[in-house]
């Protein structure tokens, strides 16, 4: 049985200090926070990502009222208006800016613990959200390292419809594990590494009406074409860039975030598209399409893998990522050397 008295007496006067150190500033900060419900953070990082309270109220199954009386309580505690209608959107004002940024690794952190992240504990599933097409090669990848250090468990997957917010909100609420996106979604609270990097192909029906096999600028400035849709800057920025590559805008008449249903649109129309050679390849002998030779340079598109840093914690995470960044890295490696 231990003695309390004798154990207490026998610690040094430093740490009696250091504990009482603590403990005041500890009591300090319960008293700054104990008249603000910590809860209003949750629903201000909701509608930070959402820019909107209904969508909001639905991640966080509250009533838009409920959002309603806690920004209200918000823009009170802080002075400010916090976000400021943009048309149907809203617009975060610089505090409320500031006020995220200064948030996110300890908002990250305290939603970890709250899921009890630990050093060694080996989980029974993952959840790794993505596209249709990221899915194709980058699961199996992840499946692989699972089946070498934790066979039992299980992968599940979840779409991203290549919808930015949606991604951003699995990440903060921790709704997925992983995301595999080209979309890099850089914070203080995340790591993102680059995983792939994407080939565009352009193809179009077989046969062709006016298109042989090949495809130059001044062919391309008379054709129409599909486009996938994406909230991601990196897709837009790289049909800019297409766009600045053939000296004007591409008219386009179909768009779909499916690259199957845009492979299945080529197919029967005349029109043409800019898809993955991997999928390409994957797909060709599925549908009547054919790549086309073209005399241009066109842009690539870089793939991540992005978690947030607080799970790094777990031992088992920390390694399962570093084995599938591993293999990612040396198929980046071979396809340079091609």
């Amino acid at each position: 049985m231990i003695d309390v008295d004798n154990t207490n007496s026998r610690i040094s006067p430093e740490i009696r200090g250091l504990d009482r150190m603590k403990e005041n500033t500890l009591t300090d900060r319960f008293k700054m926070v104990k008249n603000f419900d910590l809860n209003l953070l949750t629903t201000f990082e909701a509608v930070f990502i959402h820019r909107s309270g209904t969508k909001a109220a639905d991640a966080l199954g509250i009533t838009p009222s409920a959002v309603s009386q806690a920004l209200g309580r918000l823009r009170v505690h802080y002075n400010d208006a916090l976000f400021i209608r943009d048309g149907k959107a809203l617009a975060p004002t610089t505090v409320a800016i500031g006020i995220h940024e200064g948030l996110a690794d300890a908002y990250d952190n305290l939603v970890a613990k709250l899921q009890n992240i630990s050093f060694d504990s080996v989980p029974t599933r993952l959840v790794a959200h993505c596209s249709a097409y990221l899915s194709t090669f980058t699961l199996n990848v992840m499946r692989s390292v699972l089946d070498e250090i934790a066979p039992d468990c299980e992968i599940v997957h979840s779409i991203s419809n290549n919808s930015i917010t949606e991604i951003e909100d699995a990440l903060i609420f921790r709704k997925a594990d992983i995301i595999f996106d080209v979309h890099p979604h850089i914070g203080h609270s995340r790591v993102s590494q680059q995983i792939s990097s994407e080939v565009p192909v352009v193809i179009c029906r077989q046969p062709h009406p006016r298109l042989d096999g090949t495809l130059s600028i001044e062919l391309a400035q008379n054709e129409t074409y599909t486009f996938l849709d994406s909230e991601s800057a990196s897709l837009l920025s790289n049909r800019l860039d297409v766009h600045s590559m053939m000296r004007q805008e591409r008219v386009c008449r179909f768009i779909s975030p499916s690259l199957l249903t845009i492979m299945s649109m080529v197919e029967a129309s005349d029109m043409l598209a800019f898809v993955p050679e991997r999928f390409y390849e994957k797909m060709k002998n599925a549908f009547n399409v054919q790549k086309l030779d073209v005399d241009f340079t066109m842009p690539t598109q870089p793939v991540y893998m992005v978690y947030n840093k607080a799970a790094l914690n777990n031992q088992f995470f920390a390694t399962l990522v570093k084995k599938m960044h591993d293999i990612f890295q040396l198929e980046l490696q071979r396809n340079a050397k091609r």
